[in-house]
């Protein structure tokens, strides 16, 4: 049987677990609201291009969305060190983000090194500093010919656009270009 300590432990590294997949979710729709909640006010954000206010970041964050068809921020080997109101959280990420001007993808490999800390029961971002492992850029041909992908269907998109924003009993399909994906005239060309 689990004592309190132990139970208490548990539900703050969920707390903390899920305080970045918020962060990810929200950066990945450009969901400033979303962004901004997983930061204390006076949080602090060093992403290199960027040192200052967390919130700042995320401002400075959603203002690439003009420039992106998509980010995704796939995140894992999360390590986390709960010492009491404090936590020190390392995730491992890998970022792909899909430019429109120059047709290419960006994969970016580091880690989220993370001061969190609890107020009033709350588990957020107090410091993070991203760690930069690697990056490669990839100038690609969009491979939805290859899978028969439909102009008409599930395209992602940005908050609040996105099907995940959407009925999710429900929801009509969204059409190709208005998710900046202009690249399907040779849909279904080489399609099984």
């Amino acid at each position: 049987m689990a004592d309190d300590q132990t139970l208490e432990t548990l539900l703050d590294k969920q707390a903390i677990q899920e305080n970045l997949m918020r962060y990810c979710r929200g950066v990945d729709r450009m969901d400033l609201a979303l962004m901004k909640s997983t930061y204390w006010a006076d949080g602090t954000d060093d992403h290199g291009r960027f040192v200052g206010n967390a919130h700042d970041w995320c401002d400075e964050a959603v203002r690439a969305k003009g420039k992106l068809i998509s980010s995704n921020h796939h995140v894992s080997n999360v390590y986390t060190e709960v010492d009491g109101d404090f936590a020190r959280r390392e995730s491992m990420f890998l970022v792909v983000t899909i430019y429109k001007q120059h047709g290419s993808a960006m994969f970016l490999g580091g880690r989220y090194r993370d001061l969190c800390e609890k107020r009033d029961g709350s588990w957020k971002v107090l410091h993070r500093v991203c760690v930069w492992d690697w990056n490669r850029e990839i100038k690609a041909d969009a491979g939805w010919h290859l899978m028969s992908a439909p102009e008409l269907s599930n395209w992602g998109q940005f908050s609040p656009n996105d099907p995940i924003h959407q009925d999710w009993h429900s929801s009509p399909r969204t059409n190709a270009a208005a998710s900046g994906r202009l690249d399907l005239s040779v849909a279904g060309a080489d399609a099984p």
